[in-house]
């Protein structure tokens, strides 16, 4: 009796079965997921779906495409159920108005209610964060955003960078910089060979960004506090939360902890530098943490 016991605990340690044994799941609708269009976002979505398909929920994992734009529009068209954002982010697209904050709290309550009123809830935010980060090569004579206001850099940056006070609006009328030119560059690795180039001479990027130590480069302190925290956290919309309850909620939450931003280092090692694809990443973290 002992020896199957001790089968059976094991056979329930980890795992689909487990996850299904634990979870009374209800009908109701499919979880619709998608990343954003680039590597972290990816990987992101293919963690939070791979798990939740573990527990034994129906989950469509959609090929990646867009950024925060189409995430939240899609959201709001009920084409996406659940989003995985940066807070800092989903605040400058849903209330660009409010003050930028870098405690993670701060912007969770303005966030949460702007959420709301478009039918969504924000989940908890994750130990992970994936921050702003103004980036130059490791030679250039400055530490802080403000040093370079007078150097007449060229500065690279996504489309979305330039429409944003918490990116080029506020690094101009924030922090005075006037650059001698600008070239809007796809988010992700080309903005790191950009400047590795010399094409630019800062870009505006994220800080887990594993080119940054890869090629050298250096993260300029934002003194004047114009980024905003960038936790991630789970969005859902509210007949996700209505069909399946807290077991969802508390079952997203419980992973959502877990995420370190040393893991989003890992990860984005593994997808930007060794070419492997998000979803083997993704799964091969899961496993490692005994979650499927």
């Amino acid at each position: 009796m002992l020896a199957i016991t001790a089968l059976l605990l094991a056979a329930c340690g980890n795992g689909e079965e487990a996850a299904d044994q634990d979870l009374d799941i209800p009908d109701g609708p499919t979880i619709e997921i998608r990343g954003q269009d680039f590597s972290e976002a990816i990987t992101l979505a293919e963690v939070y779906g791979q798990y939740l398909d573990a527990l034994g929920y129906d989950v469509d994992i959609h090929s990646p495409a867009g950024f925060r734009d189409e995430a939240v529009s899609d959201l709001e068209a009920g084409t996406l159920n659940m989003i995985v954002d940066y807070i800092g982010g989903s605040q400058a697209q849903l209330a660009p108005d409010a003050e930028p904050s870098s405690d993670p709290d701060e912007v969770m309550e303005i966030i949460s209610e702007a959420y709301a009123d478009i039918g969504a809830t924000v989940l908890d935010y994750t130990p992970a964060i994936d921050g702003d980060a103004f980036v130059v090569r490791g030679d250039l004579d400055a530490e802080t955003i403000s040093d370079v206001a007078d150097m007449d850099l060229v500065l690279g940056a996504s489309a979305q960078c330039f429409e944003r006070p918490q990116c080029y609006i506020g690094f101009t009328d924030v922090y005075g910089i006037e650059f001698a030119d600008t070239q809007t560059i796809e988010f992700g690795p080309l903005l790191g060979e950009a400047l590795d180039a010399g094409e630019v001479d800062a870009v505006v990027w994220n800080d887990t960004a594993p080119q940054i130590e890869e090629f050298g480069f250096k993260v300029l302190e934002d003194d004047e506090g114009i980024f905003p925290a960038q936790n991630i956290a789970p969005i859902l919309d509210d007949s996700l939360i209505e069909a399946y309850g807290d077991d969802l909620v508390n079952a997203i939450n419980e992973l959502s902890a877990m995420i370190t931003t040393d893991d989003l280092l890992d990860w984005n090692f593994e997808t930007d530098i060794e070419f492997r694809e998000s979803d083997d990443v993704a799964t091969e973290w899961l496993e490692e943490q005994g979650l499927i």
